[in-house]
This record gives structure tokens, C-alpha cells and sequence, in this order.
């Protein structure tokens, strides 16, 4: 009964996301920006964001990570959209459901299907082809983009941070905040039950999916990242087994900060990459 308890309470704090207000905007940096709101896929939750305007044909779609919004300041999303911008790629940040000022519940890497499906299917009626796309994961928002675009076709996937397996990152997280790691592997178990029946979650490991992706990874890793090692992220860069994936490593930077501590290589080594693969 003890048991069951605390399963059910850590899975509420697990999977429940706390809605964090936006606290900027693209104006600060001096960006044209279109405010855009449009219907998540299957379920029609309405998302909103913001789209950047370039002259390329090709667009980034930032998935943003943990409990942050579109401006996700561990990514430091609106600097890195300027840059880009700058090199002349369209950007589309946006909320997924519970966050920011879109509607919804969110939960812990759920909805990709139904919230990344809804920014691509929004910027198809744009007129971009799929193969002029490209989605951008920091985090959990890398781990929610490689179970979309396991199913769906786009023209390049760019990771940063991306762990192989839940259950690694889910202790990581646990040690982050002094919780031992033997006693969260204890109660693992329970966890994965209770966030089924409660919130419908369905265990997806990312390197369980990565080789159904068709395009083209960058795969992104921290050199000083306390929650996937080097060789989880060399793990999954093997396991895609796509000849045209590349493998990046930022020295001198923490979790999803590589943009925030080399900004000028950081886009130099994204639009190589885009400019290879799209």
C-alpha cells in the first residue's frame, strides 16, 4: 500500500507540467515575427508561436524541452532564432499544450505525434514541403521530436542532449535533486504502471525508434551534461545507422547549453549541417 502511494505521487510530480508564463518575445532581438496559432493534430488542442520569417525555403521547428516554454532559456531559444534567422532559415518556435499560451494539459514526453504533427501540418498549409523541414530538439523536446519523426517523414532532424532510455534519464534526474538512485530504481517499476493508467503513457526509448528515422541527425552532446554521457549519445548515433547522421560534441558546456557557451560555432556547425542534408 506504501508502495502504491508513493508510485502514485511521484508519478504526479513526474508527469505533470507546471505552466511557465512567456517572459520575452522576439522584439527584444530585434526580429520580424508573425504571431500564429494553430490546431494540434488528431485532437485539435489549439498551439501558439511565433514564426520568423528568412529567405530560404527551409524552416526550423524548435521543440523545446523539460518544463519550459518556447522561449526555453536552458536552450536559449530566442538568441539561437536570431542567428538563424541571420544565416537566413525561417524559424517557428512554439508552446506544445500546457505550455506557455497554449491550451491544453501538458504531460511529460507526451503528444508528439499530436503537437509536432500540428506545426508541421501548419507549415504544409504554408506551403513548405516536408522535405524543406527541419526539427530541432533540446532535451526532453529531442527525445519527443525522435518519436515523431520516427513515424513521419521530414527533411532533417537536428538533437541536442538527447538521452537513449528513459529509465537512465528518469535517475539522473532523481540524483540531480537528492534522491538516490537505488531508490528511485525500486519504485521505477511502479512508476511506468501508474503513468499508464492514469495519464495513458506509453514507454517509448529513443533508441528503440531511431533507426525507423529516414532523414539525416545531428546528433548534439554536452561536454559537461550530467544527464546523457557520451557514449548513450554515440549509442544512439550508431543505432540510426544513416550514413549522412553526424556527431557533435560542445566542449566546456553543460546540459543543452552548447548554444549558450560557443554561439558562433554552435550555428556554424547547425547550418552545415542543413545546408548538407536539405
Amino acid at each position: 500500500m506504501v508502495y502504491a502511494v508513493m508510485s502514485g505521487f511521484g508519478t504526479r510530480s513526474a508527469m505533470t507540467i507546471v505552466r511557465v508564463p512567456l517572459q520575452d518575445s522576439p522584439r527584444s532581438f530585434g526580429l520580424d515575427y508573425e504571431d500564429v496559432s494553430f490546431p494540434s493534430r488528431v485532437d485539435r488542442v489549439m498551439l501558439k508561436g511565433w514564426l520568423m520569417p528568412a529567405q530560404k525555403d527551409w524552416v526550423v521547428v524548435v521543440v523545446n524541452g523539460g518544463y519550459q516554454n518556447r522561449i526555453d532559456d536552458d536552450g536559449a531559444t530566442l538568441g539561437m532564432t536570431a542567428d538563424l534567422v541571420a544565416e537566413g532559415y525561417n524559424v517557428l518556435l512554439f508552446d506544445l499544450r500546457g505550455r506557455g499560451e497554449s491550451e491544453g494539459t501538458g504531460y511529460t514526453l507526451s503528444n508528439a505525434e499530436e503537437d509536432i504533427g500540428g506545426a508541421v501540418d501548419y507549415l504544409t498549409s504554408l506551403g513548405y514541403g516536408l522535405e524543406d523541414i527541419c526539427i530541432m530538439g533540446l532535451c526532453s523536446g529531442a527525445a519527443l521530436s525522435t518519436f515523431y519523426v520516427s513515424a513521419n517523414d521530414v527533411g532533417a532532424l537536428i538533437l541536442d542532449g538527447c538521452f537513449d532510455r528513459v529509465y537512465n534519464m528518469v535517475l539522473r534526474e532523481a540524483e540531480g535533486v537528492g534522491v538516490p538512485s537505488y531508490f528511485t530504481a525500486v519504485f521505477l517499476p511502479g512508476l511506468y504502471v501508474m503513468s499508464n493508467v492514469i495519464y495513458g503513457y506509453e514507454l517509448i526509448n529513443p533508441i528503440d525508434v531511431v533507426d525507423d528515422i529516414k532523414c539525416p541527425i545531428l546528433f548534439i552532446h554536452e561536454e559537461f551534461d550530467a544527464f546523457v554521457t557520451m557514449e548513450e549519445t554515440y549509442e544512439l548515433y550508431q543505432a540510426s545507422g544513416n550514413p549522412r547522421d553526424e556527431i557533435w560534441q560542445v566542449m566546456g558546456a553543460e546540459h543543452s547549453h552548447g548554444y549558450i557557451v560557443g554561439q558562433e560555432e554552435y550555428i556554424e556547425k547547425i547550418t552545415e549541417f542543413l545546408d548538407m542534408a536539405m
